[in-house]
């Protein structure tokens, strides 16, 4: 039996006999540094740059560029403006559809609407999800933090979602006629 140095209670439940804390007290330890937002953000840009070398797209995104969407984010989904404790990286065009893993394609939202978006394009999930007027402010966000033109912004996003849905209408009418013949 030893005593834990942390919440003083003699237990023999240590991982090693040479370490001061108990499992229950290094367990806490854990899930504290694993939940600040320095692990999440270094796992977010870990995510993002393994997406980005396996898909091939442009690459220019740093840790501190992720910390400061991180911190600008302030813990804020970005599609819906509520809190949360599970946000990630959003790539407005998915880097599966070759957009760029850059600080101007990029977002914070919580995760499960991040898998919940997918590979669809990205005026296409707000409008269907949300009000259709929440796009704007997003789009603003982007374009300043890509030093771009709001307008120029939103017809490049409107016309990446045009060529999706008529990709999409293109494979749906190929299974059509290969399921005719």
């Amino acid at each position: 039996m030893k005593v834990c140095t942390k919440c003083g209670t003699k237990t023999k439940h240590f991982y090693s006999m040479k370490r001061p804390h108990c499992i229950e007290c290094e367990r806490k330890d854990a899930r504290y540094r694993m939940a600040s937002l320095e692990n999440r953000a270094r796992g977010a840009f870990r995510h993002a740059n393994r997406k980005a070398e396996q898909f091939g797209v442009a690459n220019d995104l740093t840790y501190d560029d992720v910390m400061y969407l991180f911190k600008l984010a302030g813990g804020r989904c970005a599609y819906t403006g509520r809190f949360s404790n599970d946000l990630s990286l959003e790539h407005v065009i998915p880097m599966s559809a070759g957009g760029a893993n850059t600080i101007s394609n990029i977002i914070v939202v919580d995760i499960s609407l991040n898998r919940m978006k997918n590979d669809r394009s990205f005026l296409e999930f707000i409008e269907t999800k949300y009000n259709p007027y929440d796009v704007a402010p997003l789009v603003k966000l982007l374009a300043a933090r890509g030093n771009r033109d709001y307008g120029g912004l939103y017809d490049e996003l409107y016309e990446f979602q045009r060529e999706e849905c008529n990709a999409w209408y293109r494979r749906l009418m190929d299974k059509q006629k290969q399921a005719a013949v």
